[in-house]
């Protein structure tokens, strides 16, 4: 899941820390404190196109600036910040049921305080055809159906690990019919 906000460096603590003090001045955690941080977009955070377009939208950005012609606003970009849940479960090491948590906190602060952040529910790439991600034949098949549909199969590929189901058997597919177009194609 991708989470948006109009703040560069935006927090969202999701669960506090808990300690309880010892008698020697010392202090045992009990509880671990777990904080989404938003990764700034002029600090290398990746945005799609769909995501800045939908945050452009949904949030008023307050002072905005413009270009010298003053009537051109300028690009939103450096304002935003984001935030990817499977991105940070791998970076941190979280279990399931932590992300969930995370998920859940952050769809919870996404309707209650939509001015900070908004989740993004569309995909960058859309799926070769409706039915795409519910196709359960034959990946060979599928393959020559997306070829004689006229889809790039590099982009399928790329929907596929990246958006799509992570099926194995279309990837591996997927891949062959890549490498089998490209020895085929005569280049231009």
């Amino acid at each position: 899941m991708r989470v948006i906000s109009q703040n560069t460096n935006h927090v969202v603590q999701i669960r506090p820390m808990r300690q309880r003090a010892l008698g020697d001045g010392g202090v045992e955690v009990t509880q671990e404190p777990i904080y989404a941080a938003f990764t700034p977009v002029e600090s290398g955070a990746f945005l799609y196109d769909n995501e800045k377009d939908a945050a452009e939208r949904h949030f008023s950005f307050p002072g905005r600036t413009q270009h010298e012609d003053e009537a051109t606003p300028s690009d939103v970009s450096y304002r935003l910040s984001v935030f990817d849940t499977d991105e940070a479960a791998e970076r941190e090491g979280w279990d399931a049921e932590t992300k969930v948590l995370v998920e859940d906190t952050l769809r919870r602060k996404a309707v209650s305080a939509p001015q900070n952040i908004m989740i993004v529910e569309t995909k960058p790439i859309s799926a070769p055809f409706p039915a795409y991600d519910a196709y359960s034949g034959d990946p060979g098949e599928l393959v020559i159906k997306l070829v004689e549909d006229g889809h790039d199969l590099a982009t399928v590929l790329h929907y596929e690990r990246e958006f799509g189901q992570k099926r194995p058997e279309v990837i591996e597919a997927l891949e062959l019919g890549v490498e089998t177009w490209a020895a085929v194609s005569v280049p231009g």
